[in-house]
């Protein structure tokens, strides 16, 4: 405890259990930035695999379409689940096999990179599906 003041850092106990115990002088309060700023890192490098929303209407263009299309696709390659909203406002409700129609449509044509975990549903003013990444075990053993 002499040697720590003289060098004015702390002593730190490191294995309590060992006889004799063991300790280490150092700056503290340097340690526990240095690991902080470690647990920040790593937090920024870890990839979450989170669920990803995506809202149509029944009326949607062919275009627009093509675009959320491209955008589940993408969320899907990179390993997110995909939960796929289509949204009915006043009268689209009476024709709800239009929206139905588009998520079928978008199920089939992702069959070979997702699945489908729950079929499309009408709860409320949404329809909704949700897709999740396909894993392929043939690409696993090359």
């Amino acid at each position: 405890m002499e040697l720590a003041r003289k060098e004015e850092l702390d002593l730190v106990e490191v294995s309590p259990d060992s006889r004799p115990p063991v300790c280490k002088i150092m700056d503290y309060n340097k340690y526990y930035y240095e690991q902080k700023k470690k647990k920040r890192e790593n937090k920024k490098k870890a990839v979450s695999k989170d669920l990803k929303q995506i809202r149509l209407s029944p009326n949607i263009g062919k275009h627009d379409l093509e675009t959320k299309f491209g955008k589940i696709k993408n969320f899907l390659e990179k390993g997110h689940k995909v939960k796929i909203n289509m949204m009915f406002k006043g009268r689209q409700k009476e024709h709800l096999e239009v929206g139905k129609q588009i998520l079928t449509g978008i199920i089939e044509e992702l069959k070979e990179i997702a699945e489908c975990t729950s079929k499309p549903c009408f709860e409320g003013f949404y329809m909704s599906t949700m897709l999740s990444p396909v894993h392929d075990k043939s690409k696993n053993n090359e």
